[in-house]
C-alpha cells in the first residue's frame, strides 16, 4: 500500500485592502499561487493533469469588500520558518495585499471553512446616502423582533424567502457623525451564512426607510 506523505500545512492570516479589494476570488487564488512562485516558496499543489496550488479559504470575500484579517491554509511541500514564509511572501505580494502573521497547522485541524462559525463586519454610509435620521432606540428595536425576513434569489432563479434574524448575532450603531457607521457580528459557513448588506436593508426598512445597497462600504473585520 502507498504511504500518504502528511505535508507540512501553515495558516496566513492576510488583508486585502485597497485596490486588492476588488480582485475577484478566482483571480485571487491566481494572484496568491503567483506571489508563491515569484518568492520561491516551495508550495505544494494537487495531482493530476491540471495541477493546483494547495489553498484553503476561510470564506471568499464579496468583490469590493475589504479583508483586515482574512484566513488561508496551504500545505507546502517542506517545512519553512513561519517569518521566513511572510516577509519573502510580502515581497511578492502586489499593493493591498499583506500577510499578517503565520501559525502552524495540525494534521487533524479541519479546513478554515468547515471551523468558519462566524464573521465580523464594519459598514458605513455617508451622510450624503442616508435617507433620514435614524429613530432613537433604531438598533434595539430591530434586534427585538423575532424574525427578520429578506428576499433573496436562490440558484434557480426564483425568489425565497429567508429569515436572518438566527444569523445576527450582535449589531450596534458606532456613531452617526459624517454618516452611519454601523459593527456587526454575524453568522458565517456552511450551517448559516448572512451577508452584512441584507441586514443593512433589513434594517432600514424596519425604521420606514430605504437605502441603496451599492452605497455600502463595507470591511470583514475578522472571522470566528
Amino acid at each position: 500500500m502507498r504511504e500518504v506523505k502528511l505535508l507540512p500545512r501553515y495558516r496566513i492570516q492576510y488583508c486585502k485592502r485597497g485596490p486588492a479589494s476588488y480582485i475577484s476570488h478566482l483571480d485571487l487564488v491566481r494572484t496568491l499561487d503567483r506571489a508563491f512562485r515569484r518568492a520561491a516558496l516551495p508550495i505544494a499543489y494537487s495531482e493530476g493533469f491540471n495541477p493546483h496550488p494547495r489553498f484553503s479559504f476561510a470564506a471568499p470575500l464579496p468583490v469590493g469588500v475589504e479583508g483586515l484579517a482574512e484566513v488561508l491554509d496551504v500545505e507546502m511541500q517542506e517545512p519553512i520558518a513561519h517569518q521566513e514564509l511572510a516577509e519573502r511572501l510580502n515581497a511578492a505580494l502586489p499593493p493591498g495585499l499583506a500577510v499578517l502573521e503565520v501559525s502552524d497547522v495540525q494534521d487533524n485541524t479541519p479546513a478554515p471553512m468547515a471551523e468558519l462559525d462566524e464573521a465580523g463586519y464594519i459598514v458605513h454610509l455617508d451622510e450624503h446616502d442616508l435617507p433620514g435620521p435614524l429613530p432613537d432606540g433604531a438598533a434595539r428595536d430591530f434586534l427585538s423582533e423575532e424574525h427578520i425576513e429578506v428576499t433573496r434569489k436562490g440558484k434557480d432563479g426564483r425568489e425565497k424567502i429567508r429569515d436572518i434574524r438566527p444569523g445576527i448575532v450582535k449589531l450596534d450603531v458606532l456613531s452617526q457623525v459624517s454618516g452611519l457607521t454601523m459593527q456587526m457580528k454575524l453568522k458565517s459557513g456552511s450551517a448559516m451564512n448572512v451577508r452584512p448588506e441584507d441586514v443593512v436593508e433589513a434594517f432600514f426598512h424596519h425604521a420606514g426607510m430605504a437605502v441603496d445597497k451599492a452605497d455600502l462600504q463595507i470591511i470583514r473585520t475578522g472571522l470566528f
